[in-house]
């Protein structure tokens, strides 16, 4: 990592609900308009994760496929947008929301952080470059993630005004990408503002590293006390779910 002056948004980036705040068990879906209203209600800042649909629609979802949370098979990205809006979060009212719907909702009232879900390597540059047309149109404070090195280089090219995080972890389906973003190996070409990391996998090696080159910790995903002990003692921020923060 390149040393870099810390930037001030870490402020806002203190507790972070993952994929807003949201309650399965009592039917409020991740990634849904309910619970992204749940985490504007509390004040605080909403991690979200955005795709790509097959006729160039930015929608608000997680996985790849939609089986997960809708109980249909088939990948997010083979569809459109009318006919994923047919769909439903878990057997709820809630749907799949558009990144349009999403940023009326919130309307600047608390922070967001976007995952870009694009890990395919050769494709980036089609979602980004929607993604950065309607964020441009938004006056509300937000940053930007990835686990993708590939889609940190774009940003960094051709969206530098905005912050950019570099997503670390685990992958249990791309040993390389693990490897990426675990080591951080891209970080002298991508030069993250900012690193997300496994709560699990962060160690005060990171912790210093980070510290030493001014560059903000954020722990994924909190869901429970001893998690939040950890991220308290080496994060400067931290996504969390299921667990009391207050």
């Amino acid at each position: 990592m390149a040393k870099r002056e810390k930037p001030d948004f870490i402020q806002d980036y203190r507790l972070v609900a993952h994929r807003g705040l949201h309650d399965h068990a009592n039917g409020v879906p991740e990634n849904s308009l309910p619970a992204f209203q749940r985490a504007v209600d509390r004040g605080h800042a909403i991690e979200l994760d955005v795709h790509i649909t097959a006729d160039d629609r930015l929608v608000v979802f997680h996985d790849n496929k939609l089986e997960r949370m809708t109980g249909v098979p088939g990948y997010l990205e083979e569809w459109t947008l009318q006919d994923l809006k047919k769909l439903r979060l878990l057997g709820t009212d809630a749907r799949i929301p558009t990144v349009d719907e999403l940023l009326e909702l919130v309307d600047g009232r608390v922070p967001l952080l976007i995952e870009i879900k694009n890990d395919k390597s050769g494709s980036v540059g089609r979602l980004e470059s929607l993604l950065m047309e309607r964020l441009g149109r938004y006056e509300g404070p937000f940053i930007l993630e990835s686990f993708n090195p590939e889609v940190l280089v774009w940003l960094r090219r051709h969206a530098p005004q905005y912050v950019r995080g570099q997503l670390g972890g685990i992958s249990p389906t791309d040993r390389r990408l693990s490897s990426y973003s675990r080591y951080l190996l891209f970080n002298p070409m991508t030069q993250p503002d900012f690193i997300a990391f496994d709560i699990h996998s962060i160690d005060y090696k990171l912790r210093l590293n980070c510290k030493k080159h001014g560059v903000p910790l954020i722990g994924w995903t909190i869901r429970t006390q001893q998690d939040l002990k950890r991220a308290r003692q080496l994060c400067d921020g931290l996504i969390y779910e299921k667990v009391d923060v207050e």
